[in-house]
């Protein structure tokens, strides 16, 4: 299963504090904003997030939809305050948090309209994750996940880097071999949206001076700018 064990310790690890500040809430309700946008006049029906971490999308995706969701993480820190986040908001009863394996999804095919999976190198993103996704997807189920936008001004030099010391696959460059990678799995790409998450630190700013960051430079200059490009895509019909 991939290293169940040494993943779980590696997740544990980087769960153990919670704190929403300014930077964090916007990117938040970027990501949010942006998902919902790739996802059309999609409102409702079946959701599964995958690596949900302490459930805030989750939580502001059931505020402005209909959608049931589920959200599954392999930490168990992480479990605990995404619960206690959808408790606290009264919608443990449109939300649900498993635990769950990304490698080895628990639920039964073609369960889901809908698989979300975020995190700036999201779940989904795996390699052989993509065919579990596809599994528990309904035939024209869609869905959105993120990847680093390596050609950004941010990621730039640091993309090209990783792949060399690492000789890892760089399929995440470019569109196109996005596209080629997901479709091994039966996964079609439909669209995609650039857009900046913000560092996990205190800026001591407002979260309004980064959407008005987002809505103006970052708008003009997205693909350069924008370090996440968030991406939809829709299982093949049989």
């Amino acid at each position: 299963m991939r290293g169940y064990k040494k993943r779980k310790q590696k997740w544990e690890g980087k769960n153990r504090k919670y704190e929403l500040n300014s930077a964090r809430e916007a990117t938040i309700i970027l990501t949010v904003k942006n998902t919902l946008e790739l996802l059309g006049n999609k409102r409702e029906g079946e959701v599964l997030d995958i690596g949900c971490g302490f459930g805030e999308i989750d939580l502001l995706l059931a505020k402005v939809t209909d959608f049931r969701i589920t959200g599954c993480d392999i930490s168990e820190n992480a479990l605990g305050i995404a619960r206690s986040n959808i408790k606290q908001a009264d919608l443990a009863g449109r939300v649900k948090i498993e635990e769950g394996d990304v490698y080895n999804l628990k639920y039964p095919d073609n369960s889901f309209d809908v698989v979300l999976s975020f995190g700036y190198v999201s779940a989904a993103t795996y390699p052989g994750v993509q065919r579990e996704v596809a599994r528990v997807l309904k035939p024209g189920g869609v869905l959105v996940c993120d990847f680093i936008n390596c050609l950004s001004f941010y990621k730039f030099l640091n993309t090209f880097a990783r792949i060399i010391k690492r000789n890892e696959n760089p399929y995440y460059i470019s569109a196109a071999r996005i596209s080629q990678e997901f479709e091994k799995a039966g996964l079609m790409f439909i669209n995609q949206r650039f857009f900046n998450t913000y560092p996990p630190i205190n800026l001591k700013m407002d979260s309004g001076v980064f959407f008005t960051f987002e809505n103006t430079i970052g708008k003009v200059f997205q693909n350069f700018l924008g370090r996440v490009r968030l991406v939809s895509f829709q299982k093949f019909k049989p």
